[in-house]
């Protein structure tokens, strides 16, 4: 936390996973001092309907006014910069951007939440980890959305799995 002791958060990508993952941020303390500040995007109907939908949900968290919502390609820039070093910065636009975005992010000192896949190529993977690599020297905090890969029951599956359990797997589909 900054300080004054409050946490403020910025959302880049606001469609429907952003718009849950700012949900999701500020159910991390509800009655605490972390309030969202700014939201980017490249689509004005989705930066609208993410405000509209999650102000619903969080509104004595919401604290994003008109002026600190911005669109265009430019837009991630603007919103991380209206934060400090140590807020928190949620990127969850599609990922062929997620490198610029957590780069940016990474050289302006602050904690990053982003979504899976953080990369879609060799070049773009490789940034990320540089970009990671100075993150644990300034001693940021990064995180990455990846469904149940903590959940007990899913890693003693896993674990059953590999202790041959069903014999040998030829092939293997999931779904959720």
């Amino acid at each position: 936390a900054s300080g004054d002791e409050s946490i403020q958060v910025a959302l880049v990508g606001c469609g429907g996973r952003g718009s849950g993952a700012a949900v999701n941020a500020m159910a991390t303390l509800p009655q605490g001092p972390i309030k969202l500040v700014a939201m980017a995007d490249v689509f004005e109907d989705r930066l609208k309907g993410s405000y509209e939908n999650v102000s619903k949900v969080i509104k004595d968290q919401m604290a994003c006014p008109p002026e600190r919502r911005f669109l265009g390609f430019d837009a991630y820039k603007k919103a991380m910069d209206c934060l400090k070093a140590g807020d928190i910065v949620i990127l969850t636009t599609p990922p062929a951007f997620r490198w610029v975005h957590f780069q940016y992010a990474i050289s302006k000192k602050l904690n990053v939440f982003m979504e899976k896949p953080v990369a879609v190529d060799g070049p773009g993977v490789r940034r990320v980890v540089a970009a990671a690599e100075e993150a644990v020297r300034k001693n940021l905090k990064v995180g990455v959305g990846l469904q149940r890969h903590h959940q007990p029951v899913y890693l003693e599956t896993i674990k059953r799995l590999n202790d041959g359990a069903v014999g040998d797997i030829l092939a293997m589909r999931a779904y959720w």
